[in-house]
């Protein structure tokens, strides 16, 4: 999976459902992405929050992008994440951790994988995590990238994200895997329903695909909670 910004709770999930989890962190850089922003619900709505980062080329992969150097981005994000939560019981957790790594960091791809790395912490993930940078693999793309991966951690199994079974389902990447001996299943996530946003807003209904933030925020033990949610 590529390291994206704070991602949705199906993304923790998936991360908890594995033996080995690797960040695709060798791919291409996709603008206006995941890879940069992602939503959190402010004022019974939607609302993106977007890292800002310098200009690249097309081509530039994801380990290669920085952040821009001026700040006022960050602050945008944090005064946004503010009156979003600020009520939560969680909320100098998340604001803490949040502010923290946007003023340690330059690296868009360190960012994420640190921010993921420190909520699995918080939600007692405990899955070995790799870069696909450093498995020393060698420049291959889609289906044969995959197929490396899972070699060089003796994997015979691939649990895939479902929006990658437009090119996995083809027969020339199905064959690959099976010549390979690696069996493929697709990641069914029922988003779970939790009472969301502890600032007492008044109206609107539940809004599902938010960040991770959302959850952490809207739920007083988010670890037991998320416990329930990866054994049903």
């Amino acid at each position: 999976m590529q390291p994206t910004f704070l991602p949705w709770i199906g993304y923790f999930c998936m991360i908890a459902k594995v033996k080995y989890f690797v960040f695709l962190d060798n791919v291409q850089f996709e603008q206006r992405s995941w890879q940069s922003r992602n939503k959190i619900k402010l004022q019974e709505k939607e609302h993106f929050i977007s890292l800002s980062h310098q200009k690249t080329s097309q081509k530039t992969l994801i380990c290669d992008i920085k952040l821009s150097k001026d700040t006022k981005w960050k602050d945008k994000i944090l005064k946004t994440f503010y009156h979003a939560y600020s009520k939560s019981d969680n909320f100098n957790l998340i604001f803490d951790l949040l502010k923290h790594n946007l003023n340690k960091h330059e690296n868009l791809c360190e960012l994420n994988i640190s921010l993921i790395i420190a909520i699995c912490k918080i939600l007692e993930i405990n899955t070995p995590l790799f870069r696909s940078s450093i498995l020393d693999l060698s420049d291959l793309k889609r289906e044969n990238l995959l197929v490396e991966i899972c070699k060089k951690l003796d994997s015979n199994h691939y649990l895939s994200a479902n929006g990658s079974k437009a090119y996995l389902d083809k027969k020339e990447a199905k064959e690959l895997f099976k010549d390979n001996k690696i069996s493929i299943s697709y990641f069914d996530f029922i988003h779970p329903i939790y009472k969301q946003n502890l600032n007492k807003q008044r109206g609107g209904g539940f809004i599902s695909y938010l960040s991770i933030v959302d959850f952490l925020c809207s739920v007083k033990e988010p670890k037991e909670e998320f416990k329930k949610i990866i054994l049903k």
